[in-house]
């Protein structure tokens, strides 16, 4: 375990799913807004799989439709988390499991039609970014396979918001994150770091979110702010100083 991933241990099992539940009306709407956004960045569906890794305590599983994602599986390395997760979201139709790091992913059964990784590449180190990007070419269908990422923008207020959170929250960032990106450079970024990244993807799209609509949710209630967020669709939004970039990309039909 890094030493990014041995803080992320320390953080009191279910937090951020309290958060998102009972927080502060800026922090609901933050975890509520980038759940939903990665979830509209997936196809409608109905009847797909979607792995989740780096799942933490389910929270995107826990808004996933079941009838849209009929096969759902998180992952993580914090095995209390992952207890967490199924005694509160686990069901027939969505499970969770631990997983000792992200070599373990080429170990999964069976193929996804989606695979979502929030917030977790700038907590890992080039090496291990390049073994998730292997592990999800492998697990995703070829040829049509998607492929969504977040991390934060530090071309944005974030660095402003990471400092306030390190000193005022409950959570210290600058341990954590460890890999840091900015919009205008992440692509290019990743596909140094990830050689065959340009065989197994295609991008599709690289935007961000979380401009101002958090910060809405105390004078507009925390729906309406997250109903804002969503307005625009992410195929129409070029502004690239949101705080979290929001990344795209489908499997070709290259093997991994």
């Amino acid at each position: 375990m890094s030493e990014s991933t041995k803080e992320l241990a320390a953080i009191p099992v279910g937090h951020y799913h309290q958060v998102m539940e009972r927080g502060n009306p800026i922090r609901r709407a933050w975890h509520l807004l980038k759940f939903q956004r990665v979830l509209d960045a997936f196809p409608p569906g109905p009847g797909l799989s979607l792995l989740d890794v780096g799942c933490f305590a389910g929270s995107l599983l826990s808004l996933a439709d079941q009838t849209r994602f009929s096969r759902q599986l998180g992952v993580d390395i914090l095995p209390e988390q992952i207890q967490f997760a199924n005694a509160h979201f686990g069901t027939a139709q969505r499970h969770f499991q631990t997983i000792h790091t992200l070599e373990d992913l080429s170990a999964l059964p069976g193929t996804f039609d989606c695979v979502s990784t929030i917030e977790l590449i700038e907590h890992v180190t080039p090496s291990e970014i390049a073994v998730l990007f292997r592990g999800a070419a492998r697990l995703l269908v070829p040829g049509r396979g998607v492929f969504v990422l977040s991390t934060p923008n530090y071309l944005s207020a974030w660095p402003l918001l990471e400092f306030g959170l390190n000193h005022f929250s409950d959570v210290d960032y600058s341990e954590q994150h460890i890999t840091r990106f900015n919009r205008l450079s992440v692509k290019s970024k990743l596909e140094r770091m990830v050689p065959e990244l340009g065989r197994w993807f295609r991008w599709d799209l690289v935007t961000t979110t979380h401009l101002l609509t958090p910060f809405a949710a105390p004078f507009l209630g925390v729906e309406r702010a997250c109903q804002l967020g969503e307005a625009v669709p992410h195929s129409r939004w070029f502004m690239p100083f949101g705080s979290l970039i929001l990344m795209r990309l489908t499997r070709t039909a290259e093997p991994a």
